[in-house]
């Protein structure tokens, strides 16, 4: 179980802060096909979303059994402005959002504190088609933030829903042995 725990650790590091699933691995299973219709008119207000909860599912790739269910608590830190830990949303039009991690804060998984720090924006440009799901394996990077990092994971899928009050970013990524489901809901502010 130890080592489920430092894998999800990792993982956390790299899914919330490495171009949301994006650009850290190929995609896989999706090819860019003359039916994908882009996102014409914007899911996601322009604007300012704090992380407000994390949850993260481990299933073992070979039965599809679940082999952790993690709950991650989220510590923001006041000190920095914005005073918490976010996502800055803005369309640039034809499905394409310029999306900005900020802030600092701690993620606290099973008693391990994760620190986070964006002080140092990443920003990326991503194109979502008309389901909110990203199109293509990479977005466009604009600035390394957040430490930046690297990861062999391989990227099945990546969706933003829009909510009451804000929206969910939900990606699913791979390697040999697990499935990773993220699932982040971030609020406006």
């Amino acid at each position: 179980m130890e080592g489920i725990i430092k894998n999800i650790l990792h993982i956390i590091l790299i899914s919330f802060f490495c171009l949301t699933f994006i650009s850290c691995a190929k995609e896989s299973g999706s090819s860019s096909s003359s039916t994908t219709t882009t996102m014409s008119t914007p899911s996601i207000a322009d604007g300012n979303y704090k992380m407000s909860a994390y949850v993260m599912k481990t299933y073992y790739k070979s039965s599809g059994n679940l082999a952790q269910n993690v709950f991650i608590v989220i510590s923001h830190d006041s000190t920095v402005t914005p005073g918490y830990l976010g996502y800055g949303m803005e369309w640039k039009g034809s499905g394409v959002y310029r999306m900005t991690v900020f802030g600092k804060g701690t993620l606290i998984i099973s008693g391990t504190d994760v620190p986070m720090d964006c002080s140092t924006n990443q920003i990326w440009d991503v194109t979502l088609d008309e389901n909110g799901s990203s199109i293509g394996p990479e977005g466009l990077l604009i600035q390394t933030g957040c430490g930046g990092s690297n990861t062999s994971l391989t990227l099945v899928s990546d969706k933003y829903t829009p909510i009451s009050g804000g929206f969910i970013k939900e990606g699913v990524m791979e390697d040999n042995t697990y499935r990773y489901d993220a699932k982040i809901t971030l609020l406006k502010q």
